[in-house]
């Protein structure tokens, strides 16, 4: 079960206002790269992750400023909390449930849109990574995708989505509304018709190990074992498949 969280609801309208600002910058910026190129779709990922430390920081800032309410980075996402054993048997173990069960999600959508005549389609990142681990030079930006990917990504998507949205909704009144409002938010978020499902599943299931763990660790844990798990797994069909499959 989550401690209840101390920050000032208003000032979580700053952290949303500042975060779509600093999105909107982000994504005026990769609109002076070359349409399609790796280049843009190296500042696009790179854009939510740095928009989101950017929009906590400033948070942090304002709440104790303005609102008298210092943000202590361990206590606001329970880091000081449990033992550390329990959080990476829990982030781990939680881990290979989501990489177990997700994909049968994303099978299922394969089929019902299939159904209706199309074609699924993957994210773009994993044709990205799938294009680079095959492109000659192509080292620096697959290491750049692979750490964003399985490194930071993780933290970032995790400190918004399970650390602050979902407690912010849930200790309001509202904690259905929360969990699965947030879940499908993160399935949305990543702009994947295909994934869309499985990815609300994946949301659902973090903020289940958050609410067992109260110790934010362990669904970043879990999130970047099932995020590495989908890069190897793109690696792997991509060296010994010629025709890559869709993966997650």
């Amino acid at each position: 079960m989550l401690t209840q969280r101390s920050w000032h609801p208003e000032s979580l309208l700053w952290l949303g206002c500042i975060l779509m600002v600093t999105l909107g910058i982000g994504g005026g910026l990769a609109g002076f790269a070359e349409a399609g190129s790796v280049e843009q779709m190296a500042v696009n990922v790179a854009v939510m992750p740095l928009s989101i430390f950017i929009s906590i920081i400033a948070w942090m800032f304002i709440s104790a400023k303005f609102y008298d309410q210092p943000i202590r980075f361990k206590e606001t996402f329970g880091l000081n909390r449990g033992k550390l054993t329990t959080c990476l048997v829990a982030g781990l173990a939680g881990g290979i449930v989501i990489v177990l069960v997700a994909p049968i999600f994303s099978i299922l959508t394969s089929v019902i849109i299939q159904a209706f005549g199309e074609t699924p389609q993957g994210q773009k990142l994993v044709t990205v990574i799938s294009e680079q681990s095959q492109t000659e030079g192509g080292i620096v930006f697959l290491i750049f995708f692979v750490i964003m990917a399985v490194v930071v990504a993780p933290i970032g998507e995790e400190i918004l989505f399970r650390g602050i949205l979902y407690p912010s909704i849930k200790q309001n009144g509202y904690p259905k509304v929360a969990a699965i409002g947030t879940a499908l938010l993160f399935g949305l978020f990543h702009v994947n018709l295909l994934t869309f499902l499985s990815l609300t599943f994946v949301g659902l299931a973090l903020i289940f190990i958050y609410e067992k763990t109260d110790n934010l660790l362990a669904p970043i844990l879990a999130h970047a074992l099932f995020n590495g798990v989908n890069v190897l797994l793109i690696l792997v069909t991509t060296k010994y498949f010629p025709e890559p499959a869709v993966i997650q």
